[in-house]
C-alpha cells in the first residue's frame, strides 16, 4: 500500500513540475494543462519594427490565463532597435500560479523608408551624391557668399558666344533671339555674339577649327562655341569638362543613352559638349498612294519585315509597268547597326572599336545588294535612265514630289519644306517611326547632332562657367529654355512659315536628346498645330507615339568626338558602292573589304599624324 502511495505522489509532482515550467506553445490551446493562452501571433511568428523605435509594439497581442484574467505579455532577448537586422526574440506571459507560455519569435528590424527619413544614406541618388562632391569642389552651386543663392545668379557676368547658324543678323536669328530670353530671366547675364564666329568661313569645319585655334592662342576663344569638330578641339585643350554640370542637373537625368555617348570623348574621360540640334531622318509614306492603289496602311509597330511586304505589293505594279514606284527608306548610313548590330554603326564604323566594321555585315550587305537589283529590275526612279523615264512617267519631275512613289526619307531640317512640296499638291503622306529591326539589328535611326562646347579657359572661374552652362542648357535640352524657343513659333504670324518670311525648323531645331515627358509635351510637332492653321499641315498622329518619340531622342549620333572619324568618313557613301555593285554585277562581299580596309588605313594614317594637347 505505502508503495502505491508513493507512486501516486511521484506522478503528482512531475506533473506540477511540467505544469509551472511550462514553453509549450500548445499549451494554453486545448483546456487540457490550463496554461495562458497568447492571442494575435503565433510561435515561430514574426514582428517588424522601424528602427529607433522606442520598444517593441505588441499591438494586437495579447494574453490570458485560463479564467479569462488578462496577463502582461513580456518580450526577452537579445536585440538592437537602432540597428537593421532580424533578431530572435521570446514573447511570454506568466499567470498566478507561475504556469508559462512562450513563442519564439522573429523580429525584425526595418529600416525608415525614404518619405519618413530621406536623409538616409540608402534615400540619397546619383544626383545626390554628385551635388555633394562638385559643390565641396567648389564646381557645382558656387556660393561663395553663402547668402543661398549661387552666384551665377546674382554676379554681374559676362559670356561671349560664337556661331553661325541662322545668319550673322541678330535680331532675324532664332538662335539668338532665345539668348535674348535668357538674358531676359538672367539679367545680370550679359552674352554677347562674336562677330568672327557669325558668319562662314573657308574650308568648312577645319577652316572653323583653324579660327578657334587662333582664338585659344590669343586668349578670346568664345565661353560659348559652336563646335563640329569634337574630337580635335578637346585634344587640343579648347573644351571645359561638362561632366560636373551634367551629373548635377536634375534635367540631365532625361538626357538618352545614345546621345550621352555622342556627348563623352573618345576616351570616355571628360564631355567635350552638348547637342543643341538633332536633325536626322524620318519615314516619310505616300498613304494617298497606297489607298489609290488599295495597299493596306501599316501600324506605327511595323517590322522591317512588313514594311518589305508592302514594298513588293507595290513593286508589282512597278513590274507591270505601271508609273508607281515602291520607293526606299534610307537605312544606307546606319545600316550597319540596324541589320547587324555593329555599335553606332554609323556609316558602318564601330565606335567601340574605333574603326570601320562593316564587310561582315551581312544583314547590311544584303540589303544594299537588294538596292542594286531592284534598280536592274527598274523599281527606282532615279535610277532609270532618262528616255525610261520619259516613257513610263511622261510629265513626271521627281517620283516623290510628284506622288508615285511610296516610301521616302526625309530629314528634320527639310521637314516643313519636304511636307509642304506634297501638301500643296494635294497629296496625302503620314511620317512613320522606323520600323523594329530583323532579327540580330538595332531599331534605331541616326542623326546629325550640332554641339555647343565651353572654353576650358573658364576651369579657373567656375561661377562664369556655371552661368555659361546654364546658357547652353537653356539652349539645348533645358524644358525652360525649349519652351522659349518654341513659344516664339506660337508669338509669330503663322503664314510667316509659309510665305518665306520665317523658315519653320529655324525655330524647332531639329529634335532635342531629351525624353523628359515634359518638353516633349511642348515640342511643337507633338504638341501640334491649331486646326485651320496654315501649320495644321504639319501635325502628324507619330509624333504623338512615346516609342517615336523616344527612337527620336536616342538615335545614334555622328561621332564628332572620334578623331580621324569625321575626317575619312566623308569617303566612304554607301549609295556609291550600291551603284558599283550595280554597274558591274558585284555582290557585297566583293567589294566591302577592300573599302573597309582602305578607310581604316585611312584612319592610322590620320592618327599617325594626329597632334594634340595629350600627347606625351
Amino acid at each position: 500500500m505505502k508503495k502505491i502511495l508513493l507512486l501516486i505522489v511521484t506522478l503528482l509532482f512531475a506533473f506540477t513540475l511540467v505544469a509551472c515550467g511550462s514553453d509549450n506553445p500548445d499549451n494554453g490551446g486545448n483546456g487540457e494543462n490550463n496554461a495562458p493562452v497568447i492571442t494575435g501571433i503565433s510561435n515561430n511568428g514574426y514582428l517588424d519594427v522601424k528602427i529607433g523605435a522606442a520598444a517593441i509594439s505588441l499591438t494586437g497581442i495579447s494574453a490570458a490565463d485560463q479564467d479569462g484574467n488578462n496577463l502582461d505579455v513580456k518580450v526577452t532577448g537579445n536585440y538592437n532597435l537602432n540597428v537593421i537586422g532580424e533578431y530572435t526574440i521570446v514573447l511570454s506571459a506568466t499567470d498566478a500560479d507561475g504556469v508559462r507560455t512562450a513563442y519564439d519569435i522573429t523580429l525584425t528590424v526595418l529600416a525608415l523608408s525614404c518619405e519618413e527619413n530621406p536623409d538616409q544614406e540608402i534615400c540619397r541618388t546619383d544626383l545626390d551624391r554628385a551635388q555633394e562632391k562638385y559643390e565641396e569642389e567648389g564646381i557645382y552651386n558656387v556660393d561663395l557668399d553663402a547668402n543661398g543663392t549661387p552666384d551665377w545668379q546674382e554676379d554681374t557676368i559676362e559670356l561671349t558666344m560664337g556661331f553661325s547658324y541662322y545668319g550673322p543678323i541678330d535680331e532675324e536669328n532664332a538662335v539668338w533671339l532665345n539668348v535674348l530670353k535668357f538674358m531676359e530671366a538672367y539679367p545680370n547675364i550679359t552674352v554677347t555674339r562674336d562677330p568672327l564666329f557669325s558668319a562662314g568661313w573657308e574650308n568648312g569645319d577645319d577652316g572653323l577649327l583653324a579660327l578657334q585655334e587662333n582664338a585659344l592662342a590669343e586668349g578670346n576663344l568664345p565661353e560659348i562655341f559652336f563646335n563640329p569638330k569634337g574630337a580635335e578641339t578637346y585634344d587640343k585643350g579648347m573644351t571645359l569638362d561638362l561632366t560636373p554640370y551634367i551629373k548635377t542637373d536634375a534635367e540631365a537625368e532625361f538626357i538618352t543613352p545614345n546621345a550621352l555617348s555622342g556627348m563623352l570623348t573618345h576616351d570616355n574621360l571628360e564631355m567635350w559638349g552638348i547637342p543643341w540640334q538633332g536633325v536626322g531622318p524620318l519615314v516619310a509614306v505616300n498613304t494617298g498612294l497606297l489607298d489609290a492603289i488599295g495597299v493596306p496602311l501599316p501600324e506605327y509597330d511595323w517590322t522591317y519585315e512588313e514594311y518589305e511586304a508592302v514594298r513588293d505589293q507595290v513593286g508589282e505594279l512597278t513590274d507591270a509597268g505601271s508609273c508607281i514606284f515602291p520607293g526606299v527608306i534610307d537605312f544606307s548610313y546606319f545600316g550597319a547597326n540596324y541589320f547587324d548590330s555593329v555599335p553606332n554603326g554609323y556609316r558602318g564604323y564601330n565606335t567601340v572599336t574605333q574603326r570601320f566594321d562593316f564587310a561582315d555585315a551581312v544583314g547590311y550587305g544584303s540589303w544594299l545588294e537588294g538596292v542594286a537589283s531592284e534598280a536592274k529590275q527598274g523599281w527606282h526612279y532615279w535610277d532609270l535612265t532618262e528616255t525610261d523615264r520619259e516613257s513610263i512617267c511622261p510629265d513626271i519631275a521627281d517620283s516623290w514630289t510628284d506622288g508615285v512613289r511610296a516610301f521616302n526619307t526625309i530629314y528634320l531640317w527639310e521637314f516643313n519644306t519636304a511636307v509642304s512640296s506634297m501638301v500643296n499638291k494635294t497629296f496625302e503622306i503620314d511620317i512613320y517611326p522606323y520600323p523594329v529591326a530583323p532579327e540580330g539589328g538595332q531599331t534605331a535611326t541616326y542623326t546629325y547632332h550640332d554641339y555647343y562646347s565651353l572654353s576650358k579657359v573658364m576651369e579657373d572661374d567656375r561661377v562664369q562657367a556655371e552661368a555659361a552652362f546654364q546658357l547652353v542648357k537653356w539652349l539645348t535640352y533645358g524644358e525652360e529654355g525649349l519652351e522659349n524657343r518654341w513659344d516664339m513659333i506660337y508669338e509669330a504670324d503663322p503664314v510667316s512659315f509659309t510665305d518665306g518670311t520665317l523658315y519653320l525648323m529655324d525655330y524647332i531645331q531639329g529634335w532635342p536628346i531629351t525624353s523628359n515627358p515634359a518638353v516633349m509635351a511642348i515640342h511643337p510637332l507633338v504638341k501640334g498645330f491649331e486646326e485651320g492653321s496654315v501649320l495644321e499641315r504639319y501635325n502628324f498622329d507619330a509624333f504623338q507615339n512615346a516609342a517615336f518619340q523616344y527612337q527620336m531622342s536616342n538615335a545614334n549620333p555622328y561621332p564628332r568626338q572620334i578623331p580621324a572619324f569625321a575626317s575619312v568618313a566623308n569617303d566612304f557613301e554607301p549609295w556609291t558602292m550600291k551603284d558599283q555593285m550595280l554597274l558591274e554585277s558585284l555582290n557585297f562581299g566583293d567589294i566591302a573589304q577592300d573599302i573597309q580596309d582602305t578607310l581604316n588605313a585611312s584612319i592610322v594614317e590620320f592618327l599617325q599624324n594626329y597632334n594634340s594637347v595629350n600627347d606625351d
